[in-house]
């Protein structure tokens, strides 16, 4: 993980690329982006240009700038970015309906950097895995300035899986960052009630119950992990965050 700080709070949103039943969950999206916008945060996020993702997104960049936004997206999700779209060839799937492919593209190779100029959502840069994706966005964050952390919109399997992971690295020590359900419409109510029983059976320790911190309007967020103190019962390992 990334040790050199910077002065901004950068903040990773994991969220869905759906919209969502209730159009509450777009209002919370474009609320979640006017509150970094206000706070002169960097937004971190998956890449994705559709659904709540989408949404913070380009809503932050129309307030802040392409600068302001930063995804991560793997190379077999490309074909999802409309940016990347113009590039790809189209070849039939076995008899259905032709599907975009990713082209061998030597312009592609390098994951270094931007694969796509800053636009309306910012700047992307291409990863080879999920798993790379999810180091990128922890390794921003973790260089980020005091306020910086983890937030989680409503979302499905994808969002479920992020949120837990980093609340995990938490507890194991190895980072200190806030974490945050942004809990629209009561998305996340399944959750906070689950957490809730495991403490009761003792799965979960006393002391970790509140490492996931419960905001229901987005603009209690930026309090919320400015205010952030990591839980006692953190285990004191040690990490090799290079």
């Amino acid at each position: 993980m990334a040790s050199n700080r910077i002065e901004q709070p950068v903040i990773c949103v994991f969220c869905g690329a759906q919209p969502g039943e209730s159009p509450e969950y777009i209002a919370a999206a474009r609320s979640l982006a006017l509150e970094l916008h206000k706070s002169n945060a960097k937004l971190i996020y998956g890449g994705g240009t559709r659904g709540l993702m989408g949404e913070v997104a380009k809503t932050l960049v129309s307030l802040s700038g392409p600068s302001a936004v930063h995804g991560f997206i793997p190379r077999a999700l490309i074909a999802y970015h409309p940016e990347a779209n113009a590039g790809l060839t189209v070849e039939p799937q076995d008899g259905k309906q032709p599907e975009r492919t990713v082209p061998h593209d030597t312009s592609l190779k390098d994951t270094s950097g931007p694969l796509f100029a800053e636009s309306e959502y910012g700047r992307i840069t291409i990863v080879e895995s999920m798993h790379e994706r999810k180091q990128k966005m922890a390794e921003q964050v973790l260089a980020g300035g005091p306020g910086s952390g983890f937030v989680a919109l409503p979302g499905g399997y994808g969002t479920l899986e992020e949120i837990a992971e980093v609340t995990t690295w938490n507890q194991l020590g190895i980072h200190d960052r806030g974490i945050v359900l942004l809990n629209v419409n009561g998305f996340w109510d399944g959750l906070i009630t689950w957490i809730t029983m495991a403490v009761r059976q003792r799965f979960i320790g006393p002391a970790n119950k509140d490492i996931m911190v419960e905001c229901k309007e987005a603009g209690e967020v930026i309090g919320a992990l400015r205010a952030y103190k990591p839980s006692d019962g953190r285990l004191g390992l040690l990490w090799n965050h290079n």
